[in-house]
């Protein structure tokens, strides 16, 4: 039994191939919809569905828009095989944001599967629903020749000429803007980060993992699309994560031992695990959402006092792990130790000054695993300098303490997060302020709060607004279903601070 490793060098099609060309009839993978494929089937598929991509898409991108499945994994190894760059899009954003990803990036083609087209087909504009590709039905009408291609890249090992500092994936996060952003990740950014994390935490190749983050999650793409593509690790996939029932259902089929999830989603399958249902898992990984104690205490007494819980810290634009808590020594409300090849600094606001240790400050960090900036130069730089080396700035407050583990104090970004997806409150508000708003004064604001058991936004106003019709709003604007008010706080007025700004401190006080 080997210890996994990810190198930091080279390109994921090149580990990827060296990797499932070695013991070849090992099993890598199993979902519902296909069964088990053993690496040599998984390859042999990507390098064929690799030839159909580049038939089918001219452009060097290619949106990908699926749950977390084999076959989206695969979509993923084939785009790679074929020498693209995958565009992971977020079907749950609503139609307005999706199509501005799509439009930003300048995707041409969409690679998906006609059954879930059309299961999400209310959340898709006329403009996306134009650019999808049903794979399944040009794996259907392949041709030999196309077939026979695909053979003579599996035998040769064939690859594309891709440098490690080209760009491998293009997600998006929304930060205090109401528009996402397009984050462009290279190979070394990747792989730097997942060297970094699994030197972190040793992982043996016992490992069996359950995968079901959605592939648009800078989460679900890293740690449970790439880290199975670089290592083989055997990998369960089922695509709802809301499902707990048929999550626990593929987990026990499997004997999956290791699970990655964000809090919203492990409170779902604990409200429905049954006896021994839980009783295989030996690892949990915590990420995207603060984790109550509590949580981690309800999993060990369904699992086993021998559990280990680990909560991470990450952000998009850092590939996009910077934190974990060791698998030796966890601290309750740390989010750990800043993996191998970060480096951090805790300083002032307003001067970025440094800190001392165990004081509260603003989060810079620089490493090999973070972006080198935004595609749109029309949005600030997220880059500080201090004393002459070039820092990103996180937007989140927090302290290290003497031992080097990070504690999360707040953040500066006006987001919450829900069920890992980062929500913007200034967007929420614009929407409501021209529903309701008045010009002569200020009648209401939105805050809310993540580090709570529910996540909340609320929604103060100066009169009475009903909840229901201010969430037809939002929904009317093109906000996912996971954007709802939760209550409507009457105040005599809003605060504001002495610039006539709002004091969100005063109202997020009052949740």
């Amino acid at each position: 039994m080997k210890r996994i490793f990810i190198p930091a060098e080279g390109t994921i099609a090149e580990i990827l191939v060296k990797t499932f060309s070695e013991h070849p009839k090992e099993t890598f993978s199993y979902d519902k919809m296909i069964g088990t494929t053993t690496r040599k089937q998984f390859l042999l598929k990507a390098m064929v569905v690799s030839k159909i991509i580049k038939q089918e898409v001219d452009d060097k991108y290619v949106g990908i828009m699926l749950p977390a499945l084999q076959s989206t994994t695969l979509l993923v190894a084939a785009t790679y095989l074929a020498g693209k760059i995958p565009v992971m899009l977020n079907w749950t954003v609503g139609p307005k944001l999706i199509e501005h990803c799509v439009e930003s990036v300048g995707v041409k083609k969409i690679l998906t599967a006609k059954s879930f087209a059309d299961k999400v087909a209310d959340q898709l504009p006329e403009s996306v629903k134009q650019k999808c590709v049903f794979f399944e039905e040009k794996v259907k009408t392949l041709s030999t020749t196309t077939k026979l291609k695909g053979l003579f890249a599996y035998f040769t090992k064939s690859l594309p000429k891709t440098k490690s500092t080209d760009v491998a994936v293009v997600l998006f996060t929304s930060g205090s803007e109401s528009l996402p952003k397009a984050v462009k990740l290279t190979h070394k950014n990747v792989l730097t980060n997942l060297h970094g994390a699994f030197s972190h935490i040793s992982l043996n190749t016992d490992v069996v993992m359950l995968s079901f983050l959605p592939p648009f999650h800078s989460f679900g793409f890293t740690v449970c699309t790439i880290l199975p593509l670089t290592t083989a690790v055997k990998t369960a996939y089922t695509p709802d994560p809301t499902n707990g029932r048929e999550v626990l259902k593929i987990l026990n089929h499997t004997n999956a031992n290791t699970l990655l999830g964000t809090p919203t989603f492990l409170k779902l399958l604990l409200a429905v695990a049954q006896n021994n249902e839980l009783k295989n898992v030996r690892l949990v990984i915590s990420g995207a959402e603060s984790l109550q104690q509590v949580i981690a205490e309800q999993f060990k007494l369904k699992a086993s006092p021998e559990l280990k819980m680990l909560e991470g810290y990450g952000i998009t634009e850092c590939s996009p792990v910077l934190t974990l808590n060791p698998l030796e020594k966890q601290k309750v409300g740390s989010v750990g130790t800043f993996v191998k090849g970060v480096d951090f600094l805790i300083t002032t606001i307003d001067t970025y000054t440094p800190v001392a240790v165990g004081s509260e400050g603003m989060i810079l960090v620089r490493g090999g695993n973070i972006f080198s900036g935004y595609e749109d130069k029309n949005l600030a730089s997220p880059f500080v300098t201090v004393n002459g080396i070039e820092y990103y700035k996180t937007g989140d407050l927090g302290y290290v303490d003497t031992e080097g583990y990070l504690f999360i104090t707040g953040r500066l970004k006006r987001f919450i997060k829900i069920a890992g997806e980062m929500i913007s409150l200034p967007a929420i508000e614009n929407v409501l302020l021209n529903k309701y708003g008045k010009s002569d004064s200020l009648v209401l604001a939105v805050e809310g709060k993540d580090t709570i058991e529910v996540p909340q936004i609320v929604l103060f106003s100066v009169t009475q607004i009903e909840v229901n019709e201010a969430n037809e709003a939002l929904k009317q604007a093109g906000f996912s279903s996971l954007v709802k008010i939760h209550k409507n706080i009457i105040v005599s007025e809003i605060p504001l601070l002495g610039t006539g700004k709002t004091d969100y401190k005063v109202l997020k006080a009052m949740i």
